[in-house]
């Protein structure tokens, strides 16, 4: 059986996040081999940053960068844990910082299985009332709950031009 996401008619909200300091992982990959850094590399750099001492300051985000939707287009994806300060160099992670960012902001609860609809539907909305993206996608985890995913909070936001 073929579940309709609905959307309520404006569902995103324009927001400018709070610029911030990450313990970060960068790679490139495709929306194909996505899976492969979940959970495992955010379950690192929480473990990472218990090692170095350093105070967590939000939940881990994904930033997606040139992500167009087509599953075998490689992209940027950095795995971001929000830190009050870098601390210890680390041997296997990045210190950045993120400047405010404008976007339009989403919040999902449910599945990431509901993703490549939710985006479809996003997107849509996005383009129709007439945004332009700047390239840059952010999942803010809320609540993570592997044991029920229906649980998990998501907040999607899409970098404005």
């Amino acid at each position: 059986m073929t579940t309709q996401l609905t959307l309520p008619e404006n569902a995103l909200s324009e927001k400018e996040t709070q610029p911030f300091t990450a313990l970060t992982f960068t790679t490139r990959t495709t929306l194909q081999t996505l899976s492969q850094y979940a959970p495992g590399v955010a379950m690192e750099l929480y473990k990472e940053a218990s090692l170095l001492n350093l105070d967590v300051a939000g939940p881990i985000q994904w930033i997606y960068t040139d992500a167009t939707g087509d599953v075998t287009k490689e992209f940027q994806l950095e795995i971001v844990l929000p830190i009050q300060q870098p601390g210890e160099k680390s041997d296997r992670f990045s210190y950045q910082v993120y400047p405010a960012f404008r976007c339009l902001s989403y919040t999902h609860t449910g599945p990431w299985s509901d993703f490549g609809e939710l985006y479809d539907a996003l997107f849509g909305q996005f383009h129709r009332d007439g945004h332009q993206a700047n390239g840059l996608v952010r999942e803010v985890y809320t609540v993570v709950d592997l044991e029920q995913m229906e649980n998990c909070v998501t907040e999607i936001q899409i970098g404005l031009a």
